[in-house]
């Protein structure tokens, strides 16, 4: 019996791997129904594009899934949750934990930064290296949200659209702007949604250092036409004055261990 959801893992770090294996299968309804793909990327160091292409040629779920090593998924049966929302939602290509509704191009591509109402998506952080186990709001209201982006820690994608499309590995040959710039590519052939139903843990937080900008510059370039972008669907405005922030979990939830 072919999978239901294949995830694609670029690996660094055997350790963490295995880590998020055991997270995985121990999580889903029904791990019999998953196919992880886990590349080790130790030894080519090759642009996240090129290894999520050859997970991609592996793959035989319907539904793939791109993920960091350093991710868990923090909720029983999330499996189910992900192949209902498939279903429902037949205009969907991509569905992420975190996002925008609006991406900016000036100064930078920056999804964050477009800020509420059109950033959606809840992710818990935990940085060992500072001590620090907090919950991140990029909008206080739970559900989906159409979107045009996603944060790439953690996306689902429809295995059709690769029947139209691949991550750019020519253009983006690192390890920046492969999530956006795929969300862009789907947005030619469908919808791209956020939703909260899925909650991860993610071992870090973003770096925009100065690699990161000259990236988001190549990026502009080429969706330079397309940029800025919005949805059709204006997300529903905040019902009052809000701001994405941190809430903190130390002693109130218990950091899961796999």
């Amino acid at each position: 019996m072919l999978p239901s959801i294949s995830i694609i893992i670029c690996s660094r770090n055997p350790s963490e791997a295995l880590s998020v294996r055991r997270n995985l299968l121990g999580t889903a309804k029904y791990p019999k129904s998953l196919e992880i793909i886990v590349i080790d990327n130790r030894e080519k160091n090759e642009g996240l594009c090129s290894v999520y292409n050859q997970g991609v040629a592996k793959a035989n779920g319907r539904v793939l899934v791109f993920m960091h090593e350093d991710v868990w998924m923090m909720e029983k049966e999330w499996d189910v949750v992900l192949l209902k929302k498939f279903r429902e939602l037949p205009e969907m290509q991509i569905l992420g934990v975190a996002g925008s509704a609006y991406l900016i191009h000036h100064p930078y591509a920056s999804w964050a930064a477009a800020s509420i109402p059109y950033t959606f998506g809840k992710v818990v952080h935990l940085t060992e290296k500072n001590n620090e186990f907090f919950l991140t709001l990029f909008n206080e209201r739970d559900g989906d949200q159409e979107a045009v982006v996603v944060d790439g820690l953690w996306f689902a994608v429809r295995k059709t659209l690769f029947e139209k499309c691949r991550f750019d590995s020519e253009t983006f040959t690192k390890f920046h702007f492969y999530d956006l710039d795929i969300c862009m590519q789907a947005l030619e052939f469908g919808k791209v949604f956020i939703t909260t139903d899925i909650r991860v843990l993610h071992k870090s937080e973003g770096a925009f250092k100065e690699e990161w900008k000259r990236w988001s510059e190549i990026f502009v370039e080429k969706w330079k036409d397309k940029l800025p972008v919005k949805t059709c669907n204006e997300p529903p405005p905040p019902n009052k004055l809000l701001k994405p922030g941190k809430i903190d979990l130390r002693g109130k939830v218990k950091i899961p261990r796999w």
